[in-house]
């Protein structure tokens, strides 16, 4: 690979690190609507009831929780490509973090197909036990980190082979 190529290579992983930064922002706004949907409208009805402002904003938090792991995912991304921009490619840390956003992917999904529907229930005081709502967007999440998983279980051998290698040399 010619510096040319390399300098190129690095140039494109900063920018997806810029885009990825850019995803996070976006997703804090949209928690923040979720959030504030909830607890405005508590507030106007509520007559300064502290209990069931905070109550709201429980509601509005565990609505969001999807969309907090998948920002947390998208942090994880802008640091490994950021690591990327910088030449550390097959090194521990990336392959850990790979694994932490696959996590995070299945825990957005599981929130979003048992958690948050078991709480919602819960909260609004009808105790029925665990309630499951797996749509189509809670499952392909799911699967989604159930994948990169998956992938990072490859990528951590790549990281084992490249140190043996490097040992030999």
């Amino acid at each position: 690979m010619t510096e040319s190529e390399k300098q190129k290579t690095r140039n494109t992983h900063r920018d997806l690190t810029i885009l990825a930064w850019v995803i996070v922002g976006v997703l804090c706004l949209n928690v923040s609507y979720f959030v504030g949907e909830e607890v405005g409208g508590i507030w106007f009805e509520s007559n300064g009831d502290w209990i069931q402002i905070f109550n709201a904003w429980w509601v509005g938090i565990i609505k969001a929780m999807p969309t907090i792991l998948i920002a947390f995912v998208a942090a994880d991304f802008a640091f490994l490509f950021q690591r990327y921009s910088e030449g550390e490619v097959f090194t521990e840390a990336n392959a850990k973090t790979l694994d932490k956003a696959a996590y995070g992917l299945i825990g957005a999904g599981v929130w979003t197909g048992v958690v948050s529907p078991t709480l919602t229930q819960w909260i609004g005081q009808e105790f029925r036990g665990v309630s499951y709502d797996f749509g189509d967007l809670a499952l392909a999440v799911t699967m989604m980190g159930i994948m990169l998983h998956g992938l990072s279980l490859v990528f951590k051998d790549a990281v084992r082979v490249k140190r043996e290698n490097d040992e030999f040399v």
